[in-house]
Protein backbone atom coordinates (compact mmCIF):
# COMPACT_ATOMS: atom_id res chain seq x y z
CA UNK A 1 0.00 0.00 0.00
CA UNK A 2 1.32 3.33 -1.33
CA UNK A 3 1.07 6.71 0.72
CA UNK A 4 -0.17 9.46 -1.06
CA UNK A 5 1.26 12.34 -0.27
CA UNK A 6 -0.64 14.94 -3.11
CA UNK A 7 -3.63 14.01 -1.24
CA UNK A 8 -2.50 15.46 2.69
CA UNK A 9 -0.97 18.37 0.49
CA UNK A 10 -4.42 19.40 -0.86
CA UNK A 11 -6.40 18.70 2.57
CA UNK A 12 -3.73 21.19 4.55
CA UNK A 13 -4.57 24.88 4.34
CA UNK A 14 -2.97 27.07 2.47
CA UNK A 15 -3.52 30.34 4.87
CA UNK A 16 -2.89 30.11 8.11
CA UNK A 17 -6.00 30.81 9.88
CA UNK A 18 -6.86 34.03 11.01
CA UNK A 19 -6.17 35.95 13.74
CA UNK A 20 -8.68 37.33 16.70
CA UNK A 21 -9.02 40.83 16.25
CA UNK A 22 -9.69 41.35 19.85
CA UNK A 23 -5.59 40.89 20.25
CA UNK A 24 -4.41 43.02 16.89
CA UNK A 25 -3.48 46.52 19.66
CA UNK A 26 -1.54 43.55 21.64
CA UNK A 27 0.39 41.92 19.01
CA UNK A 28 1.11 45.85 17.37
CA UNK A 29 2.64 46.07 21.19
CA UNK A 30 4.44 43.04 20.84
CA UNK A 31 6.14 44.05 18.02
CA UNK A 32 7.66 47.36 19.25
CA UNK A 33 8.75 46.16 21.76
CA UNK A 34 10.78 43.37 20.01
CA UNK A 35 12.05 45.97 17.36
CA UNK A 36 12.89 48.41 20.64
CA UNK A 37 15.06 45.85 22.51
CA UNK A 38 16.78 44.68 18.85
CA UNK A 39 17.28 48.76 18.25
CA UNK A 40 18.17 48.92 22.57
CA UNK A 41 20.93 46.50 22.06
CA UNK A 42 22.05 47.60 18.54
CA UNK A 43 22.91 51.18 20.09
CA UNK A 44 24.46 50.18 23.00
CA UNK A 45 26.63 47.63 21.05
CA UNK A 46 28.09 50.61 18.35
CA UNK A 47 28.68 53.08 21.27
CA UNK A 48 31.11 50.83 23.03
CA UNK A 49 32.55 50.48 20.19
CA UNK A 50 32.62 53.63 19.29
CA UNK A 51 33.19 54.34 23.08
CA UNK A 52 36.75 51.89 22.89
CA UNK A 53 38.08 53.17 19.60
CA UNK A 54 37.87 57.07 20.39
CA UNK A 55 39.78 56.58 23.35
CA UNK A 56 39.63 58.81 26.68
CA UNK A 57 38.10 61.92 26.73
CA UNK A 58 40.74 64.99 26.62
CA UNK A 59 40.01 68.49 27.29
CA UNK A 60 40.70 71.25 25.01
CA UNK A 61 43.74 72.95 26.16
CA UNK A 62 42.78 75.70 28.06
CA UNK A 63 44.72 78.53 30.39
CA UNK A 64 47.36 80.91 29.05
CA UNK A 65 50.32 79.81 26.90
CA UNK A 66 53.57 78.70 28.34
CA UNK A 67 56.52 81.29 29.73
CA UNK A 68 59.87 80.81 28.12
CA UNK A 69 60.56 79.09 31.94
CA UNK A 70 57.76 76.68 31.70
CA UNK A 71 58.73 75.54 27.60
CA UNK A 72 61.93 74.87 28.86
CA UNK A 73 60.81 72.41 32.00
CA UNK A 74 59.06 70.87 28.83
CA UNK A 75 62.31 70.38 26.87
CA UNK A 76 63.20 68.99 29.92
CA UNK A 77 60.71 66.53 30.44
CA UNK A 78 60.57 65.79 26.95
CA UNK A 79 64.21 64.46 27.11
CA UNK A 80 63.33 62.50 30.14
CA UNK A 81 60.91 60.90 28.29
CA UNK A 82 62.59 60.24 25.45
CA UNK A 83 65.70 58.85 27.68
CA UNK A 84 63.59 56.64 29.21
CA UNK A 85 62.12 55.35 25.74
CA UNK A 86 65.31 54.07 24.76
CA UNK A 87 66.51 52.97 28.12
CA UNK A 88 63.24 50.31 28.29
CA UNK A 89 63.95 49.46 24.73
CA UNK A 90 67.14 48.34 25.74
CA UNK A 91 65.93 46.54 28.65
CA UNK A 92 63.54 44.56 26.86
CA UNK A 93 66.37 43.47 24.57
CA UNK A 94 67.84 41.32 27.99
CA UNK A 95 63.80 40.94 29.13
CA UNK A 96 63.05 39.06 25.75
CA UNK A 97 63.28 35.63 27.03
CA UNK A 98 60.71 35.81 29.75
CA UNK A 99 57.21 34.83 28.94
CA UNK A 100 55.98 38.13 30.72
CA UNK A 101 58.62 40.27 28.94
CA UNK A 102 56.32 41.54 26.01
CA UNK A 103 52.64 41.94 28.11
CA UNK A 104 54.93 44.15 30.26
CA UNK A 105 56.67 46.21 27.86
CA UNK A 106 52.70 47.05 26.54
CA UNK A 107 52.00 47.78 29.91
CA UNK A 108 54.50 50.56 30.21
CA UNK A 109 53.79 51.56 26.18
CA UNK A 110 50.25 52.77 26.99
CA UNK A 111 51.46 54.63 30.79
CA UNK A 112 54.55 56.41 28.65
CA UNK A 113 51.59 57.64 25.79
CA UNK A 114 49.60 58.75 28.16
CA UNK A 115 52.44 60.86 29.68
CA UNK A 116 53.54 61.77 26.65
CA UNK A 117 49.73 63.01 26.05
CA UNK A 118 49.45 65.05 29.31
CA UNK A 119 52.98 66.96 28.73
CA UNK A 120 51.69 67.96 25.41
CA UNK A 121 48.19 69.24 27.56
CA UNK A 122 50.34 71.15 30.17
CA UNK A 123 52.28 72.55 27.17
CA UNK A 124 50.07 73.03 25.14
CA UNK A 125 51.77 71.60 22.31
CA UNK A 126 48.60 71.15 20.24
CA UNK A 127 46.96 74.56 20.85
CA UNK A 128 45.81 76.44 17.34
CA UNK A 129 46.33 80.00 18.80
CA UNK A 130 49.45 81.78 17.89
CA UNK A 131 52.28 82.33 20.62
CA UNK A 132 50.84 86.36 21.72
CA UNK A 133 54.30 86.53 24.23
CA UNK A 134 56.70 85.84 21.56
CA UNK A 135 58.36 83.15 23.14
CA UNK A 136 58.71 80.94 20.23
CA UNK A 137 59.75 77.07 20.80
CA UNK A 138 56.32 75.30 21.12
CA UNK A 139 56.06 74.51 17.62
CA UNK A 140 59.73 72.99 18.03
CA UNK A 141 58.91 71.48 20.80
CA UNK A 142 55.21 70.24 18.79
CA UNK A 143 58.10 68.34 16.26
CA UNK A 144 60.49 67.27 18.78
CA UNK A 145 56.84 65.07 20.25
CA UNK A 146 56.47 64.25 17.13
CA UNK A 147 59.59 62.60 16.69
CA UNK A 148 60.27 61.01 19.57
CA UNK A 149 56.56 59.37 19.34
CA UNK A 150 57.26 58.23 15.57
CA UNK A 151 60.56 56.50 17.20
CA UNK A 152 58.20 54.74 19.89
CA UNK A 153 55.80 53.59 16.60
CA UNK A 154 58.78 51.91 15.32
CA UNK A 155 59.93 50.34 18.77
CA UNK A 156 56.52 49.01 19.03
CA UNK A 157 56.00 47.69 15.36
CA UNK A 158 59.42 45.80 16.22
CA UNK A 159 57.88 44.65 19.72
CA UNK A 160 55.07 43.18 17.56
CA UNK A 161 56.95 41.61 14.66
CA UNK A 162 58.70 39.77 17.09
CA UNK A 163 56.53 38.80 19.11
CA UNK A 164 54.44 37.28 16.00
CA UNK A 165 57.39 35.79 14.99
CA UNK A 166 60.45 35.11 17.29
CA UNK A 167 59.01 35.44 20.81
CA UNK A 168 58.67 31.59 20.96
CA UNK A 169 62.70 31.30 19.79
CA UNK A 170 63.56 33.63 22.42
CA UNK A 171 61.39 31.64 25.08
CA UNK A 172 62.86 28.39 24.08
CA UNK A 173 66.34 29.86 24.56
CA UNK A 174 65.62 30.58 27.69
CA UNK A 175 64.56 27.78 28.95
CA UNK A 176 67.42 25.70 27.02
CA UNK A 177 70.00 28.25 29.16
CA UNK A 178 68.14 27.50 31.99
CA UNK A 179 68.16 24.06 31.57
CA UNK A 180 71.97 24.05 30.59
CA UNK A 181 72.47 26.67 34.14
CA UNK A 182 71.02 24.11 36.66
CA UNK A 183 73.28 20.87 34.99
CA UNK A 184 76.51 22.98 35.35
CA UNK A 185 75.21 23.84 39.21
CA UNK A 186 77.31 21.92 41.52
CA UNK A 187 76.12 18.86 43.64
CA UNK A 188 76.12 18.48 46.54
Amino acid sequence: MAVDARRALRQSAAVAPPRDPRYRPYRFAMWVAYFLAILLSIGAVVTSVVRHLSGPHRPEAAGTLPTRATVRVCVQELEGLHREQNERAWKLAGEIGGREAVVAFYAWSREWEQRVDDLSDRCRLDASDPDPQGFGGRQELARARDAVLALHRAYRAQVNRFAAEGADLAQGAAAALAVARAAAAPRP
